[in-house]
């Protein structure tokens, strides 16, 4: 059956379901970045991003400098500003405000990555695209991190423009939108150097005359102007690394794989917590174990499409230049995030620098398209409403899953893990939150 009944010559109405998906993606995905209006983490970074923006605006004083960083130099101060921005813009005065104007900008980009899904990519190729809006939708670790008064969670909604304007890179103003884009998230978040580097390297190798180089160059230099007082602000106190040879990590490409198979809810609550969760929801005092039975089906799911990959990686002839740089404009992008920005990120805990989760939130997407892809590919001789109902329950499964994590935060208030107390906790225990800081080098 053709996307056109046979007799009738009218199209069938499944032609609506995609749209339809997307939709309710972006709608499930808005839900779950804004309920519970004050269950955010307030704690050092989030303060500190709060207060100095709130000084800036009321002084008009642009520090050249942002947030201290783990390794040495401080952040740009763009990463400041961009707070300053939104706080004036949506007349945030308090932290939910201001962490509820983060999140309507990460819903702002759900929908951007929809629109540029339905038109720019070929109706044969935009399925898996359509899954991993409803991935990254969906997913407990990206819900927390969306929700942030935090650098990295600015950085979704210029993200999709920085791969919209990859994907048109031959037309000289969307290379220079790519290259302003880069220089100017990298000031956001310095990790972003990495991965910018990794895109035009991976895409020069498919492909050498890949996109104009001046006006890509053009726009890296203007987006790079804001950067100027920064460093000229470092040169000035003199700022040195700190670095110390260590052992490797590969926490990196272990998130890799398990984030969007549903593993991830234990990262902001801790192991103590996370297993108290998986209790719940309690009625009255008594454990149902519900988020639990959530749990094992989605680890359930995930080894059905281990198995199912081993199966079709053993029948399959391996390219390696295929594998490592992808053979697609799509296995370009998951190749170019996998090795070229994994392996920078990987290649900096050799000198003591941690390779945070964080820093993936700006490839989010990409690794929900990877995890579509790898459901579709390892489905490959079967019939592909295998694939539709192994993504539909990963889907389904997680938005529960968030959905009870934030029941669970709400309600209990303090965490011991990574997300701590929230800042209507603190505010209900009348936690002092002091006056807003005066700028100075941290």
């Amino acid at each position: 059956m053709s996307g056109t009944d046979r007799k009738s010559g009218r199209q069938g109405p499944w032609r609506l379901a995609p749209y339809a998906g997307a939709a309710a993606a972006v709608a499930t995905g808005a839900a779950l970045r804004l309920v519970y209006h004050g269950v955010i983490e307030w704690k050092g970074d989030e303060k500190w991003s709060f207060f100095h923006a709130q000084a800036m605006a009321a002084s008009g004083v642009w520090p050249p400098i942002g947030m201290p960083s783990s390794i040495g130099p401080p952040n740009p101060g763009l990463s400041l500003w961009v707070f300053t921005g939104l706080m004036k813009l949506f007349h945030a005065r308090t932290p939910p405000e201001l962490a509820g104007a983060v999140q309507l900008m990460n819903v702002a980009a759900l929908a951007a990555f929809a629109v540029f899904v339905f038109a720019a990519i070929p109706r044969a190729r935009r399925e898996p695209w359509l899954w991993a809006l409803g991935l990254w939708a969906v997913n407990p670790v990206t819900v927390i991190l969306e929700r942030k008064i935090w650098p990295p969670s600015t950085l979704p909604l210029p993200m999709v423009g920085f791969i919209v304007a990859w994907w048109f890179r031959r037309n000289p103003f969307a290379a220079f939108v790519w290259g302003l884009l880069g220089a100017l998230m990298t000031q956001v978040h310095m990790g972003v150097a990495f991965l910018a580097f990794a895109f035009v390297a991976w895409t020069l190798v498919h492909d050498r005359r890949a996109f104009p180089w001046l006006p890509w160059l053009i726009g890296s230099a203007l987006g790079a102007l804001p950067a100027i007082p920064w460093m000229l602000d470092i040169l000035g106190h003199g700022s040195h690394a700190h670095t110390r040879l260590t052992a490797p990590s590969a926490s990196f490409y272990m998130r890799w794989f398990a984030q969007f198979f549903g593993y991830s809810a234990q990262y902001t609550l801790g192991k103590r917590e996370f297993a108290t969760y998986l209790a719940g929801p309690r009625l009255g005092h008594a454990p149902t174990y519900v988020m639990g039975a959530l749990q094992v089906v989605l680890v359930v799911v995930a080894l059905v499409v281990l198995v199912r990959g081993v199966r079709a990686a053993l029948g399959t002839p391996v390219r390696l230049g295929a594998l490592l740089f992808g053979d697609s404009p799509e296995t370009t992008l998951i190749a170019a995030s996998f090795f070229g920005y994994g392996g920078f990120l990987t290649l900096i805990t050799f000198v003591g620098a941690a390779s945070e989760r964080h820093y993936m939130i700006v490839i989010f997407p990409i690794m929900a398209l990877w995890a579509a892809m790898t459901v579709f590919w390892a489905d490959r001789g079967a019939k592909r409403p295998r694939a539709r109902q192994i993504l539909a329950a990963l889907c389904v499964l997680q938005a529960a899953m968030t959905f009870g994590l934030l029941s669970y935060i709400h309600q209990k208030g303090v965490i011991a893990g990574e997300f701590g107390a929230s800042w209507q906790a603190q505010q209900a225990g009348a936690t002092p939150v002091g006056p807003p800081p005066r700028f100075k080098r941290d």
